[in-house]
């Protein structure tokens, strides 16, 4: 464990940045399908992340700014050290938390281990206590290089535009019980005599094993101890938001950037189709087919929401009576009886006198599943697989986002990455930036990018005036 001295907002940031940079490489990744072979291919698109987290450490680029590296790499070392520390204790609880963690470090791990030179990776391994040299022609009697590479399906190295393979040069000798048991399997390793001879572009995936074997055990001993870190006021409560919601998106914290378009009793019907998230889109339309008032979680989770779009008080008292009233069971005298309170209520009129904020993502995702005659929460969460495809048919969804949403589901339970790419088949071109943390953040977005869409149309033609004669 580190010992070292930060302050508390040291301690968040750090532990933030590394988090947000776990799931970038998650989704790069496509949640589980890319192999660790194959973790080179999305260094590319991770560089940001990588830059923005602070945890990449570079070679020194001349001889003169090596005490400026060496300055760098205590703090890289010390941002790293406290932030994997800080999210062991946070994803030690529970199972599905212990493997997502475990999946995203190793891939980490990968993308360290191929960005150093061979001669400091044969450092490191040696580190480790692993017993590993490298091969050397004529150390053994009957395997050559070139039997090694004529035989090692793992040392044939194919390159784009060429159907001739280049042949890996450097082998490592080590142990075969070092070695995971599906390269053995697969045959992609010789065996001699109780020896492995792996190709160097095998290497990461031995000493990824043991990496993982490692901090599956330190996962162990993070929660036998998790307790002490929970009570501790200037860290435990940062800690049990991560057990809670670490393993959904995380996003910037939500804009207070302007509307570029509020919504009014004008507008709602075109908003409602064109920019409100599922969540909230939802809600509307369920109670206008069902022709029953919302219950009391869809309200709570609908009426400020309309607030901080722009519905003025007098615009929310007007919408809420004749959605509600769309219930036969419920008249105008029940409405001003029963449910203008909570109107009151949420503008700060009645009650504390503070009115209500809109939920994010994660609050939204966390509400409890729904009863019957109840709407609420995630949308992505709430409905079954066959109910959810038919909702997004009726939203006019491309079948290949519909495909992606549910993989996203069934694979990780990423609800909010489902969400952006749901924004992204209703806005093309778009990149959904800015999308997955809130749901004002989405319908911000999406007025945003309706904005500028408009912007760079081509302006209408000029009606032709009429000759007179």
């Amino acid at each position: 464990p580190p010992n070292a001295e930060v302050s508390v907002r040291q301690f968040e940031d750090f532990t933030a940045s590394r988090l947000k940079l776990l799931h970038a490489i998650d989704r790069a990744c496509n949640s589980q399908e890319l192999r660790l072979e194959a973790m080179k291919e999305i260094r590319p698109k991770l560089a940001r992340e990588f830059r923005d987290s602070g945890l990449e450490l570079g070679y020194p680029e001349t001889p003169g700014k090596t005490q400026s590296f060496r300055i760098d790499k205590l703090d890289f070392q010390g941002r790293d050290n406290i932030s994997h520390f800080a999210l062991r204790l946070a994803f030690c609880k529970n199972r599905d938390a212990r493997e997502w963690f475990l999946r995203q470090e190793q891939r980490l791990f990968v993308l360290r281990f191929e960005a150093l030179s061979p001669e400091a990776r044969e450092t490191f391994v040696e580190s480790v206590g692993l017993e590993c040299t490298r091969f050397q022609d004529g150390d053994y009697e009957m395997i050559s290089l070139k039997k090694l590479q004529a035989t090692t399906p793992g040392a044939r190295i194919w390159v784009e535009g060429s159907r001739v393979p280049q042949y890996e040069l450097n082998f490592y000798v080590m142990p075969f019980r070092e070695v995971p048991e599906r390269l053995i399997s697969g045959r992609r390793v010789v065996l001699h005599r109780g020896k492995a001879f792996v190709p160097a572009s095998l290497l990461k995936l031995v000493i990824t094993r043991r990496f993982k074997e490692s901090l599956s055990a330190a996962l162990d001993v993070a929660f036998q101890g998790q307790h002490v870190a929970m009570i501790d006021p200037r860290v435990g409560g940062f800690l049990r938001v991560l057990q809670e919601h670490g393993m959904e998106l995380v996003a910037p914290r939500s804009s207070s950037e302007e509307l570029s378009e509020k919504l009014s009793l004008g507008n709602f019907e075109q908003l409602l189709s064109r920019s409100f998230p599922p969540c909230m889109r939802r809600l509307v339309e369920k109670q206008r087919e069902t022709k029953k008032h919302l219950k009391h979680a869809g309200r709570l989770q609908l009426r400020p929401f309309l607030k901080a779009c722009g519905f003025t008080f007098e615009d929310s008292c007007s919408w809420w009576r004749k959605e509600l009233c769309r219930d036969p069971t419920l008249t105008s005298e029940k409405f001003e009886k029963s449910y203008l309170y909570d109107v009151e209520h949420a503008y700060g009129k009645k009650g504390h006198l503070q009115g209500q904020n809109c939920c994010g993502c994660p609050a939204i995702i966390a509400s409890p599943g729904e009863a019957a005659g109840q709407v609420h929460g995630c949308f992505f969460k709430q409905l079954e697989p066959s109910a959810l495809q038919q909702q997004l048919q009726r939203w006019q969804v491309p079948i290949a986002t519909m495909l992606e949403i549910q993989r996203l589901i069934k694979e990780g339970k990423h609800y909010q990455l489902a969400c952006i790419e749901y924004f992204k088949s209703q806005h093309p071109s778009s990149d959904g930036e800015g999308v997955g943390n809130s749901p004002m953040d989405f319908l911000r977005t999406s007025c945003r990018y309706h904005k500028a869409q408009k912007a760079t149309s081509p302006k209408d033609l000029a009606e032709p005036q009429a000759i007179e004669g």
